[in-house]
């Protein structure tokens, strides 16, 4: 019988999620990988099994195993305006990924909007691609891309129609949030159904996370509405979502320091993600979610505080204290303000910094 070479990985990070008491030492994600030589990559006449394969063999191949917190999974991510496609928003094709284009005109069609069957629009290609996934390989099914109801609101209507209409006519967006919402709790089931026990909740950062942790969004928005609004306009339904699911993990570009108050009021919250080049300080946001993972990264474009990606590991493991619940996640460039372009990481200064705090790779 075939034994999971990562077993004790995911047995770690269930209980780094999950457990009462958190393990002895953060978690760690390297994004490092070497390129594929030519011919490595099996293929397939079909493009989605082909797909599939090469996800398979760059998980299991191309990652260089590091002795981190890594689980090879397969992606089923199909662009953040997944969901708006869904709903009949066109989209624009912007350099390989893609941009909703309104469907909404006017705060009144809201009223006859109707919610989508799970198949439409780049959902339903999701959903095909996880179940040729469980069929061709046995590693975990990450979730596909779903962004906050909010996010999707701004996607079919704009964001500045949709953040003026919060005072002119609330109802409307809350009718809007409502359908989303709904759609959300479809899509998100039928993925799990499709995924089966293979399933992971997450999709971004590149972390496994048992089926217990619920689901994932992301909120970007968080950071453009008072602490008020946000607690009107997107609280609510990340709540419902929640607790239909039995938890969530919420993804946002940054974390201010006057927002986390609110987001301590998001109910079976598992876990959080952001940039961290401009959010409040790594020990404010630890000392305010407590028992809540912390999975951050540090990238931003034009605004980076950390001259390395080694810097900022340093940083935050000599941040961390027991009962944290800390996972660095180190990308594989940070962004150079006097190149104006990205900067390879240096692995090695990555790995250093790591056995120098007191833990083995």
């Amino acid at each position: 019988m075939d034994t999971d070479p990562f077993a004790g990985t995911k047995a770690f990070l269930h209980d780094f999620f999950l457990a009462d008491r958190a393990p002895e030492r953060p978690g760690l994600i390297l994004h490092e990988y070497r390129p594929a030589r030519e011919g490595e990559v099996p293929t397939d006449p079909d493009p989605l099994r082909a797909r599939v394969v090469a996800e398979e063999y760059s998980a299991l191949h191309l990652r260089v195993r590091n002795g981190d917190d890594f689980v090879p999974m397969l992606n089923t991510n199909n662009g953040t305006s997944a969901m708006a496609s869904a709903f009949g928003a066109g989209l624009q094709d912007v350099g390989g990924g893609h941009w909703a284009e309104a469907l909404i005109r006017d705060l009144s069609e809201v009223d006859r909007l109707e919610k989508p069957p799970v198949t439409a629009g780049r959902v339903g290609e999701a959903l095909k691609h996880t179940r040729v996934a469980r069929e061709l390989s046995s590693l975990p099914i990450r979730s596909l891309d779903t962004q906050s109801p909010l996010t999707v609101a701004t996607q079919l209507l704009g964001v500045t129609p949709l953040f003026t209409a919060m005072y002119d006519q609330p109802r409307r967006v809350h009718a809007l949030l409502d359908l989303i919402t709904d759609f959300y709790l479809d899509v998100i089931a039928a993925q799990q159904a499709a995924a089966g026990d293979q399933w992971c909740p997450l999709y971004w950062p590149h972390l496994w996370a048992p089926p217990e942790v619920g689901c994932e969004v992301a909120d970007d928005y968080l950071l453009t509405l008072s602490p008020a609004q946000w607690e009107e306009f997107s609280l609510p339904y990340l709540n419902r979502l929640a607790e239909r699911f039995g938890g969530i993990f919420v993804h946002t570009c940054s974390l201010y320091r006057e927002h986390l108050p609110s987001l301590r009021k998001v109910k079976k919250l598992r876990g959080v993600n952001c940039d961290l080049s401009m959010a409040a300080p790594i020990r404010q946001i630890l000392d305010a979610l407590p028992g809540v993972v912390f999975a951050p990264h540090v990238y931003m474009n034009k605004e980076i505080t950390r001259p390395s990606q080694a810097a900022w590991l340093a940083e935050m493991l000599a941040a961390w204290r027991p009962g944290d619940r800390l996972c660095p996640n180190v990308l594989a460039v940070i962004y150079d303000s006097d190149l104006k372009g990205d900067r390879p990481t240096d692995w090695a200064a990555c790995k250093r910094v790591w056995r120098e705090a007191g833990w083995e790779l």
